[in-house]
């Protein structure tokens, strides 16, 4: 069985977007159409835990502002407007890779959080419709835990700048990111064994062959004591095909093998697509868990 993570603070805030709702939306689809060996877990017993952690690697003026709306700018400098659930929210996301990262570090295997909202946000602001940075507090944790090598897979549409900034700030020596985007947004400067990599437009139907790439390049650093996979779907709303998009949740999984890891949303859009879409893509990634 594989525990994915997930309670109603994920979806607690006003805003109304893709971010801030989809993973209700999932949980919804599971209950109607349940996927074998895939277990909803609440992880609300992490959030003493996810606090600290946030507050250990977040400038103390960001977070103010998340928790009391003050100043304004900087606490919609994710995009998202404020209100007081604004918090709640990004706490919640962070707990459930929080508790993915216990879970597989303490007892092996494979987990998920269903946490979205996360890779662009630095550690003094938001962006790009992410709050609080859940996978920078993810690798925290893994560290706290023992991890000496972590590895970020990011397969989002856009380059997980934020994420390699704390990186980049904290744990140099024991994080590797290897990024594979569709769009230049947020694309970051390599640094160390880190690396990203843009694919074009007219490259699209190369998409398959550039993960495979990344992951060839990240196989020959060695070992990793966890990996943490950011498993975008928004590829698919810049043209990317689905079955593309399938292909390399499969590779991902193969590559995984036995190494203790989990994976969170990441990006997918109802841009030109349904929240029914929505849904549907990122339902390939538990599928491909679950097995």
């Amino acid at each position: 069985m594989t525990n994915v993570y997930y309670n109603e603070d994920y979806v607690s805030c006003g805003e109304k977007f893709d971010t801030t709702r989809k993973s209700g939306n999932i949980v919804e689809s599971l209950k109607n159409s349940p996927i074998k060996g895939i277990v909803i877990s609440d992880p609300s017993e992490f959030y003493d835990t996810t606090d600290t952690l946030i507050q250990e690697i977040t400038d103390p003026e960001y977070l103010q502002a998340l928790i009391t709306g003050t100043p304004r700018s900087l606490a919609e400098s994710s995009s998202f407007e404020w209100d007081k659930n604004i918090y709640r929210m990004a706490r919640g996301h962070s707990a459930g890779i929080v508790a993915a990262v216990t879970e597989v570090m303490t007892h092996g295997g494979i987990s998920g959080s269903l946490s979205s909202g996360l890779h662009h946000a630095r550690r003094n602001g938001g962006a790009g419709f992410c709050t609080i940075n859940g996978l920078a507090v993810g690798i925290a944790e893994a560290i706290k835990l023992g991890a000496k090598k972590v590895l970020v897979l990011d397969f989002d549409a856009h380059g997980g700048g934020g994420t390699f900034s704390f990186i980049r700030r904290y744990w140099p020596e024991n994080v590797v990111q290897v990024d594979v985007s569709t769009s230049a947004f947020d694309i970051w400067e390599e640094e160390g064994e880190s690396r990203v990599t843009f694919v074009p437009h007219e490259k699209h139907e190369s998409y398959d062959k550039y993960i495979k790439r990344a992951l060839d390049y990240a196989g020959s650093l060695g070992q990793f004591d966890i990996i943490i996979y950011n498993a975008g779907m928004d590829p698919i709303n810049d043209g990317v095909e689905i079955e593309l998009i399938e292909k390399r949740e499969q590779m991902v999984r193969d590559f995984i093998g036995e190494t203790p890891a989990l994976f969170t949303l990441a990006g997918g859009y109802s841009w030109g697509a349904t929240e029914d879409d929505v849904v549907e893509w990122h339902r390939i990634t538990l599928q491909t868990w679950a097995k």
